[in-house]
């Protein structure tokens, strides 16, 4: 017969402490991410999102008068949008930079696949 374990030390629930250093260590990966993202001139995550759902909303108004919705957009123009509504911001102070808008959001709509 196999003993088992009482149920007091069988806990699934990580101790305290642990779940405490997981956490500062995620919120310092994420500090650590948003301040690589802040120096190399890149939008924030919300940033890019808002630019790349602003854009896409143009896209698909149609001119006036002419339905409710346009069928098809052409992703240039979605894409060309998107960077055009991050130009001219900043991250924390840091201007964005154009390479950096531009590597961003390509990998925001395509990511790599490694």
């Amino acid at each position: 017969m196999i003993p088992t374990p009482s149920f007091a030390m069988a806990s699934t629930a990580p101790a305290p402490s642990s779940k405490a250093a997981r956490r500062d260590a995620d919120r310092a990966r994420k500090r650590a991410e948003r301040r690589a993202l802040r120096d190399a001139g890149a939008p924030d995550p919300r940033q890019l999102d808002a630019a790349i759902v602003d854009a896409l909303r143009d896209a698909l108004r149609p001119p006036r008068g002419q339905g409710s919705v346009r069928r098809h957009v052409d992703i240039h123009d979605v894409l060309r949008g998107a960077a055009t509504a991050l130009r001219g911001r900043s991250h924390g102070g840091v201007s964005l930079r154009r390479e950096a808008i531009h590597r961003v959001l390509a990998d925001r709509l395509a990511p790599r696949q490694d």
